[in-house]
């Protein structure tokens, strides 16, 4: 089997009387991209895949599936063995199978699981159906003595239940062993008690007598020297080469025992020269080991171990496994603190997390703890991180008198610096003003460029932005190092582009992205090419800032840094937004602002909920928009971090202006395709009202080829509120109508707030009823009238001037009468979000009581009908829309 680094065996010297079974397996391999072989232990369930395997044209890995093992650390390592390399850290189940499915499918490789039962019943169906089913290209192939269920919607898959070999091919296998080992008599017992198992047919030839543990017996009358090596390889779990095993044995003595253990069959050797043994064999010498022997085993293991070539992660493993084994737990808590940076850079972050928490209680020591905080922060855990941290910190203030007061210092320094960086993910200012004041002075160039980033960055959050700017300008006028100089300009650039001063901001980004062009594939690299996005396309240099988008993906690909990727996919809604893609910028939004707030990042959370208040306004949805930035400002002020306030005061600008706002100014070279349909729609508007025809005409003439598609309904419903007040203008009262009744159903359509609708046609709305009296409605009439927001009924007059949400809802059902308005509609009309029953069933029953209490009395009513409700209405009922 061609694996690239893989752990584990190749087919058997002898494999014979499968044939038929390869061909057809590997036949439906080719339609069907997922299969799996089920049987009996002995059954040659691996010798089969093996076989299929070889005939692979492609990369195969190959995975055996030990106890112990869960469904990320099976994913990732053969992810890694994949890429040969360390891979991204996935922060879900769902995100490593996906990232797997598409290295596959890239590739077009095989991908080998053997012992797939071992693995939990979830687990099984995760890889045999939520990876498999992705498959198109690549393919999974896994062996089990257990079948996974099926069910309704399970994708196809090759199932083959392997059994016992035919006496005509158990005999073929007897001959070929013949040939190999010498001939032996007693095939027809051996048939007798095999029951054709492959297995059970070679330990036969071997020489088992047909006892009733025929293994364990041969496993008894081992020699010493054999019996040794039988139980490092039954212990280690990994196959090991000549090489590492020949030091165990003095002399030649290990080339002799593997020999012997070969031609016993108690051994098998792979393709690249590695030697393990089968489950039943390693089953049976592990039960037969006395606590002596396993002791030697897993020291010796640990010796071989130094030498054995084997990916980090997986050497990580397998020493913790031998050193626990052992009872050094002491060693084993050293040994995983010491080589935590390399899990972490290898994208195993949360196999660290599991390592460290199945230490002993009295191990935790504070370097197993920081260690633990920091695999939480790179998991994107700051939730449970900072309380770590916090308590870690205390525990190290309190012992500030202990012996060995440097590595102590040092210490705290570290857990400082961690804990600085997660308050300000976190905004928590407080704390991170007490630590960063508690800090020694900088021992080193990095840590005092830790420091000054933090400092202005806490000061920036407190709403002291010329403070922040103050000590970026002292530092960078104090050195000249280009690092130091290169962030103080990307500080500089990030804090001007939250508050909005985008006529500052290109200065001090062509100079951080020239200073720190070169910087080392670190934690911060791809921060500048992700931040310079999001000014470019503030500056509305798009294809510079697709290019450092692209670049800045391909960074974070190599590190696998979940929280940069947060933050990158922040900026790249921000960036849709400012390209005019506001739907698909305001989902990007809101869902990483779901990843936000489940990882406690609450900057980045922050930061989606401005943007997409943003969106909002500019789609003309005003209630949620306001609503969602009065969360933000409510939030900044309460956690003290006012500084972010600026941003939410600059997304309200991006609202539709009341009528006695200043005139909206139109810059010819703006090309935000947002703001610049904008400002021709708002000025377009303006001058209608003016009266100024020619400017009216030129500006929506310049309007309709940017306000095209979903995104900008608004501004074509202001195009059509202008064609509407240029025709009243002019006289044309039928033409001015018939605009103002496409703007309306512009809006609608366009999810345009009901309100702010209300408030754009109301000049037009005015300008009517001076130019001809309101027709008066017929004796017995019910006028629902949305101008006034009044309900008239003969003898009572309802005002739903301060009953925004029922008046909405009665406004949704009167455009409609006798129709049913789905509840999705109806709580689309009353708070312009996606209906969730377990929100919104109960508040809109209550609201739906409230609006027929307004219409009692008048003969019209709501009715429920199920997906939803309908207005019934009097004969004489006029709606007369906003």
């Amino acid at each position: 089997m061609r694996t690239p680094t893989a752990p584990g065996l190749g087919p058997p010297a002898v494999f014979v009387g499968r044939a038929q079974e390869v061909r057809r397996l590997g036949d439906m391999l080719r339609r069907v991209r997922t299969g799996v072989v089920y049987g009996l232990p002995g059954a040659g369930k691996s010798a089969l895949v093996a076989a299929v395997a070889a005939k692979h044209r492609g990369p195969v890995v190959h995975r055996r599936v030990r106890p112990g093992d869960t469904l990320d650390t099976v994913v990732d390592d053969v992810r890694r063995l994949l890429s040969e390399a360390p891979v991204a850290q996935a922060l879900s189940d769902a995100s490593r199978l996906e990232a797997l499915a598409g290295e596959l499918e890239a590739r077009r490789a095989l991908c080998v699981l053997d012992d797939l039962h071992v693995l939990g019943p979830p687990e099984r169906a995760a890889l045999v159906e939520d990876l498999g089913g992705r498959l198109r290209q690549g393919t999974l192939l896994a062996t089990s003595r257990e079948s996974v269920p099926r069910h309704a919607a399970s994708p196809d898959r090759v199932e083959l239940r392997l059994e016992g070999l035919s006496e005509e091919a158990a005999r073929e296998l007897w001959r070929e062993l013949d040939a190999l080992y010498g001939e032996r008599d007693g095939f027809d017992a051996a048939w007798g008690r095999s029951r054709g198992l492959p297995f059970l047919l070679r330990r036969a030839h071997a020489g088992d007598t047909g006892g009733d543990e025929p293994v364990r017996a041969a496993l008894a009358a081992l020699p010493a020297d054999e019996r040794r090596l039988a139980a490092m390889m039954a212990l280690s779990q990994l196959p090991l080469t000549t090489s590492t095993l020949r030091p165990v044995l003095s002399g030649d003595a290990a080339d002799q025992a593997l020999r012997q253990l070969g031609a016993k069959l108690l051994v098998e050797t792979d393709s690249r020269g590695r030697h393990g043994v089968h489950d039943l064999v390693r089953e049976a010498m592990v039960s037969l080991l006395s606590p002596e022997e396993a002791r030697a085993g897993h020291e010796a293991l640990l010796e071989v171990l130094e030498q054995e070539p084997l990916p980090a992660v997986v050497r990580v493993r397998a020493v913790c496994r031998h050193l626990q084994a052992l009872g050094q737990h002491e060693a084993r808590a050293a040994f995983i603190v010491a080589r935590a940076e390399s899990l972490v850079r290898h994208g195993a972050a949360d196999e660290l997390l599991g390592l460290l928490d199945s230490l002993p209680a009295a191990l935790r020591t504070p370097q197993v703890k920081l260690a633990h905080a920091r695999a939480r922060v790179r998991l994107l855990d700051l939730r449970r991180a900072y309380p770590e941290l916090v308590a870690l910190r205390a525990s190290l203030e309190a012992a500030a008198g202990a012996p060995d007061p440097e590595s102590n210092e040092a210490l705290r320094e570290g857990v400082g610096a961690v804990l600085v960086r997660v308050a300000l993910f976190a905004l928590e200012p407080e704390a991170c003003e007490r630590t960063l004041e508690s800090m020694p002075v900088p021992s080193s160039a990095e840590v005092f460029l830790q420091q000054l980033l933090a400092w202005t960055a806490l000061r920036f959050f407190q709403g002291r932005l010329d403070e922040s700017l103050a000590m970026l300008d002292n530092a960078a006028t104090a050195t000249g190092d280009r690092r130091v100089l290169g962030w103080c300009a990307y500080a500089r650039a990030l804090m001007l582009w939250i508050e909005g001063r985008d006529s500052e901001l290109a200065e001090p980004l062509a100079q951080c992205v020239s200073l720190l062009e070169d910087a080392p594939l670190d934690s911060r690299g791809p921060l500048v090419a992700a931040m310079s996005a999001g000014i470019l396309s503030r500056l509305g240099r798009f294809k510079e800032a697709d290019a450092a988008l692209a670049s800045a993906r391909e960074r974070l690909g190599q590190l696998g840094a979940p929280r940069l990727a947060l933050e990158l996919d922040c900026i790249a809604a921000w960036v849709r937004g400012e390209l005019g893609q506001r739907g698909a910028a305001l989902a990007a939004l809101r869902e990483t602002e779901g990843r936000a707030e489940k990882a406690g990042y609450l900057f980045v959370r922050l930061l989606c909920r401005v943007g997409s208040g943003r969106m909002l306004l500019e789609m003309g949805r005003r209630a949620e928009g306001h609503a969602q930035l009065d969360a933000v400002e409510e939030e900044v002020r309460a956690r003290g971090v006012v500084g972010l306030m600026r941003a939410a005061r600059v997304a309200r600008t991006l609202d539709v202006p009341g009528p006695d706002a200043p005139a909206i100014t139109v810059e010819p070279r703006e090309v935000r395709p947002g703001i610049a349909a904008r400002q021709r729609a708002l000025a377009a508007l303006a001058a209608a009202r003016s009266a100024d025809a020619p400017r009216a005409t030129a500006l929506l003439t310049a309007l309709e080829p940017l306000a095209r598609g979903d995104d900008f309904a608004l501004e074509r419903t202001l195009g059509h509120l202008t064609r509407a007040t240029l025709h009243r203008h002019a006289g044309r009262a039928r033409e001015a109508a018939q605009a103002l009744e496409e703007a309306t159903r512009e809006g609608t359509r366009g999810g345009v707030d009901p309100e702010l609708m209300a408030e754009l046609t109301r000049p037009l709305a005015s300008a009517a009823e001076a130019t001809s009296p309101p027709e008066a409605p017929a004796p017995e009439a019910v006028v629902l009238d949305a101008r006034r927001h009044e309900l008239r009924a003969p003898g009572k007059t309802v005002s739903l001037e301060r009953r925004a949400l029922p008046r909405r809802l009665l406004y949704a059902l009167a455009r409609q009468p006798g129709r049913i308005l789905p509840k999705e509609d109806c709580v689309r009309a009353m708070w312009n979000a996606d209906y969730d029953p377990r929100l919104h069933d109960n508040a809109l029953r209550v609201h739906v009581s409230h609006v027929r209490d307004m219409l009692e009395g008048t003969g019209t009513r709501v009715v429920f009908e199920d997906p939803g409700y309908r207005l019934e209405v009097s004969p004489g009922f006029t709606f007369v829309g906003g």
